[in-house]
């Protein structure tokens, strides 16, 4: 399938783009050759995302030019998926976007990013979710440290009996104090990231931790992606960061 690719000047700004990936196990419906042979489709991950961030109202693309969407959270980029059929844990999609700027209080969109492609996911087969990743440009990241706290009580509304162990990776372009982004991190959740603590250096470039999360789902792990976003930031890294939450304690 042909895809567009948004042509505009802050495409030209490589400094500006993010990325989110989700990984596990996918499933293909078994039905859905067929559908799509009767209805004349030919779906991947690059042309549901582009439809389904349409429906939310989040940006919008179309042959011949861009729309004029107000309040659009990202130009697109580009996506792409990896759906092969042999129960091998695999990079199942992917999404690169340019955050749209100047959005006062809205955080990086990881979540709405994750939506899309989880949308997506579902409706063309199964998939065992491993793990959420995401390439973030820690500069556009505003404090959200009030919508953080909120986001919390989201979380709290879980089943105790879906409290589960998951790992957590920051790698960034320059050093930060983990322990103070740690404990960043777990205050901002009020309590319902539970992080395990250990001993840490004074100041690293990457640093990974467990921890016990209310439940473990794409939308979980974006929200512990904004949680760790939000603590480098206080912390003042201004660069580039990777945010890999996974499934289970390693």
């Amino acid at each position: 399938m042909e895809h567009l690719v948004q042509d505009t000047p802050e495409n030209d700004d490589t400094g500006r783009a993010m990325t989110v990936e989700i990984h596990g196990v996918f499933r293909r419906h078994p039905w859905i050759d067929q559908v799509s042979a009767d209805h004349d489709l030919d779906e991947d991950l690059f042309s549901l995302v582009v439809k389904r961030a349409a429906a939310y109202g989040w940006s919008s693309a179309f042959i011949g030019g861009l729309s004029d969407l107000a309040g659009a959270r990202w130009g697109h980029a580009d996506a792409g998926n990896d759906w092969s059929q042999d129960g091998r844990n695999r990079r199942l999609a992917w999404l690169t976007v340019h955050p749209t700027a100047g959005m006062a209080r809205q955080h990086l969109p990881v979540l709405p990013m994750t939506r899309v492609m989880t949308d997506s996911l579902y409706r063309m087969g199964n998939v065992t979710f491993t793990a959420l990743s995401a390439h973030v440009p820690l500069r556009l990241a505003p404090d959200t440290a009030l919508d953080l706290r909120t986001d919390a009580d989201w979380y709290a509304l879980t089943s105790p009996a879906a409290r589960t162990g998951i790992t957590v990776t920051i790698s960034a372009d320059s050093e930060f104090p983990p322990a103070q982004v740690l404990t960043h991190t777990a205050q901002r959740s009020i309590g319902q990231l539970r992080i395990d603590q250990r001993e840490l250096p004074t100041r690293t470039t990457e640093t990974t931790f467990t921890a016990s999360a209310p439940e473990w789902t794409p939308d979980a792990a974006a929200w512990v992606t904004d949680l760790v976003v939000n603590s480098p930031r206080e912390a003042g890294v201004r660069g580039r960061a990777v945010i890999t939450a996974s499934g289970g304690r390693r």
